[in-house]
């Protein structure tokens, strides 16, 4: 039981000018406790409606469910009133209820009036009073005593399972605390001992985080492995599938390349050197996605890194930074091979353009192809076969004939004319050769022949299906050489890496070194878990108890 003071309503001297908000303040501090009996005291000669004590406790208890009212002053009450309605709970009504005292006067305490005699007395005037005689029973001190210790009592009995819950759940998360803080190292085979157990956990976490086993709020987000899967496909794969082979490369680019392929001869064929030159310059386009590929992979490794949850490392500030730096290490020296490697992928890539690969399209489909989307531009005018001479019809039938055994080849060769067909050229008046040399900077002539347009875009279509072919290599050998030489060989290397640079002797005392205030933690944490263990066995010890009247 604590005993409140009275709320002072101005400050005397000696006392503070905040003196009133002091005080309320304090009282709020006992009674806003939910499992708090509230006994607000008034005086009976005053109106309940300007008593402080209910004005406070209906703040914290609107519903009156644990505040009983105490009335005191009833014996010197105004002549012709009285307190029933008020012991009745008419006025201001509290489940707990009124209990209506007499206490000793200041003339009966300069009198040295014991209780006992002032018990006698009160007991007396309740009986004796017209007014309150039929009340008696639930009137006084010591009717008050024993309503208390039975409301207690009920209050005890229904707080009890609650508070041995509460106590238990403030027990484990204490001993949860100690568990985290662990036992005082003292020889030099207990620190060994924890040093090695913690790289091992350190490793197991690492792997069962890469692996999806130990994995927290699964249901929140992407983590672990499933982070380092949702790079290789959502982010990689996809990335490469929007690289257009052709970006780089316009008509008057191809051309220009067909041209220098053929060289001195003339293009009637599609030369294979033009098209291996131009796919080999967009293969390379491939490179920098991987290597960022590998670096994503690399800080999402030193993501899981950071995200470990040992209790130990929390514990030892310097045992989880070295840690923290041999991992970054490993993973730092696995970059070096692993890019080599991609290096190495895509110059195989280019090394030797296979062009029987079965999904490779091929000169003749290619062919076709280009034919069929250049057709309704390109066109041959209609000519009457019927009024053109027989050798001309059947030269326009050889110059459809494919002559050549190449895969590359799509044009015939010209049929030549006869003597008969020779027409004379008439001599033409004699010019200077002195002619100007050529540009240094050459470039072929804007306007290209139907021949070449047809060059062009058979040219553009093998370049795709190749890319394709090679996109799909890269964007599968990529994420294995990244899992080979980077993450599977960091999770299967990273404990052997920690025992040979953490594990010795010489470094245990400093690895192992705790801070000034995990000690004080530690202590502080095992007075809690023995005052709450004597909790638990007082509230064991609790029976239901009846009191004498």
């Amino acid at each position: 039981m604590v005993d409140l003071p009275g709320i002072v309503k101005i400050s005397v001297s000696g006392q503070s000018n905040d003196i009133e908000q002091s005080i309320r303040n304090m009282i709020f501090e006992y009674i806003s406790n939910p499992d708090t009996i509230i006994l607000a005291i008034s005086a009976a000669n005053n109106d309940l409606a300007n008593s402080d004590a209910l004005q406070l406790a209906h703040q914290v208890d609107p519903n009156g469910e644990r505040t009983i009212g105490v009335l005191t002053k009833i014996d010197i009450m105004d002549r012709g009133t009285d307190a029933v309605d008020m012991l009745n709970g008419t006025v201001f009504p509290l489940r707990l209820g009124y209990v209506g005292v007499m206490c000793r006067s200041q003339e009966d305490i300069n009198r040295n009036v014991t209780m006992k005699k002032h018990l006698l007395k009160e007991e007396k005037f309740f009986k004796e009073s017209p007014v309150y005689g039929r009340y008696a029973d639930r009137l006084g001190i010591k009717y008050l005593t024993m309503r208390l210790n039975k409301i207690l009592q009920t209050h005890i009995n229904n707080s009890i399972p609650a508070i041995k819950k509460k106590v238990h759940d403030e027990l484990e998360v204490t001993l949860e605390k100690l568990k985290e803080y662990g036992e005082a190292l003292s020889s030099r085979d207990a620190k060994t001992g924890v040093l090695l157990s913690v790289i091992q956990k350190v490793a197991k976490s690492f792997q069962e985080n890469i692996e999806g086993k130990n994995v927290r709020n699964v249901t929140e987000e992407l983590m672990g492995g499933a982070r380092i899967n949702y790079i290789f496909h959502q982010i990689f794969v996809s990335g490469i599938s929007k690289i257009d082979p052709l970006q780089e490369l316009n008509d008057q680019k191809i051309r220009t390349a067909v041209m220098n392929a053929t060289g001195l001869g003339s293009s009637l064929f599609v030369p294979e050197s033009a098209f291996e030159i131009l796919i080999k310059s967009q293969i390379p386009r491939l490179h920098d996605p991987s290597l960022n590929c590998m670096n994503l992979i690399y800080e999402e490794l030193k993501s899981i890194m950071c995200k470990i949850e040992i209790p130990e490392l929390e514990r030892f500030k310097k045992l989880k930074d070295a840690v923290s730096e041999v991992i970054n290490q490993l993973l730092a020296s696995r970059l070096k091979p692993t890019r080599k490697m991609i290096d190495r992928l895509i110059d195989v890539e280019g090394a030797y353009i296979n062009t029987h690969h079965p999904q490779f399209i091929g000169g003749s489909k290619a062919l076709v192809t280009a034919q069929a989307q250049l057709r309704p531009a390109v066109q041959e005018p209609l000519i009457d076969k019927s009024i053109l001479p027989q050798p001309i019809i059947q030269k326009k039938k050889e110059e459809t004939i494919m002559t050549s055994s190449s895969w590359f080849s799509f044009r015939g060769q010209d049929v030549p004319k006869s003597d008969q067909e020779e027409e004379k050229i008439p001599e033409k008046p004699k010019i200077s050769f002195d002619f100007a040399g050529p540009p240094s900077n050459l470039q072929p002539s804007s306007k290209m022949t139907p021949e070449e347009k047809e060059q062009i875009e058979m040219i553009k279509i093998l370049i795709k299906s190749y890319f394709d072919i090679v996109r799909v290599n890269i964007g599968d050998l990529v994420p294995k050489t990244i899992m080979g030489f980077l993450v599977n060989r960091s999770k299967d290397e990273l404990q052997r890496e920690l025992v040979k640079k953490l594990y010795k002797e010489e470094q245990c005392d400093e690895l192992l070194e705790e801070s000034d205030g995990i000690t004080q933690e530690r202590e502080k944490a095992h007075e809690a878990a023995d005052g709450l263990r004597k909790a638990i066995h007082i509230l064991n010890e609790v029976r239901e108890y009846k009191i004498s009247e």
